[in-house]
């Protein structure tokens, strides 16, 4: 096999990855309804409908039980099938990340509201759909070259022309895996809703307050001077 002969061959299959980039494919259009689901459709009509969304909140509360708080705060994070990412509790301040299936991102929040004051609470989302859609063709196209490579591979005649082969097909699977990384964490940032939950403890107002800080303060001295 002529180098020309190898060149005519692996030329079409490079020109293969322009294609999930371009401008060939449909722009799909904004709807109203929302899907959360991680898995694109094959009907192409619900393809040209779904839509592709990460969501995250955050939200604070205020609360003067914060033990009891933030120990039924993780209650309510596994009832609406979540889980704890990080969490700290300290004397004042009760800090969670919680990973939680998108469609109950909301009604997390909401049950959330019962365990003290909202000070602050706020929900984000990203229509991720066009990269989706982009990385998605891209894939395809990519693993369609690999897959044209390793077959070529088999035919190939001499030494020289086995070792460009199997370094365009190194570069390309190279590649590919690193897509692959990014769909996954695009396809879970899109099933699954982060949330960041701050509860404070809140300070007894009134003479209840200054009592127990004065009592607190006299304690201190009394410490002391033992």
């Amino acid at each position: 096999m002529n180098h020309l002969y190898l060149i005519c061959l692996i030329s079409p299959l490079l020109a293969i990855t322009s294609c999930g980039t371009g401008s060939s494919r449909p722009v799909t259009s904004p709807v109203a309804t929302l899907s959360f689901g991680s898995d694109f459709p094959a009907n192409t009509q619900n393809t040209r409908s779904a839509r592709h969304i990460e969501k995250s909140g955050r939200m604070r509360l205020k609360t003067r039980h914060l033990k009891a708080s933030s120990e039924k705060s993780v209650a309510l994070v596994q009832t609406h099938r979540g889980t704890l990412a990080t969490s700290s509790l300290t004397e004042s301040q009760y800090d969670a990340t919680i990973r939680v299936p998108s469609s109950s991102l909301e009604p997390l929040m909401e049950s959330l509201r019962t365990l003290g004051k909202v000070t602050h609470q706020k929900i984000e989302m990203d229509d991720v759909t066009e990269r989706y859609l982009d990385l998605q063709a891209t894939l395809k196209n990519k693993r369609a070259l690999r897959d044209r490579l390793r077959k070529l591979l088999t035919s190939a005649k001499s030494v020289k022309d086995t070792l460009k082969i199997e370094k365009e097909l190194t570069r390309i699977q190279t590649e590919l895996d690193q897509m692959e990384g990014k769909m996954k964490a695009m396809q879970s940032r899109i099933s699954h809703s982060t949330l960041n939950l701050s509860i404070e403890r809140e300070s007894i107002p009134g003479p209840v307050g200054a009592v127990s800080k004065s009592v607190g303060w006299i304690f201190g001295k009394l410490i002391r001077l033992n």
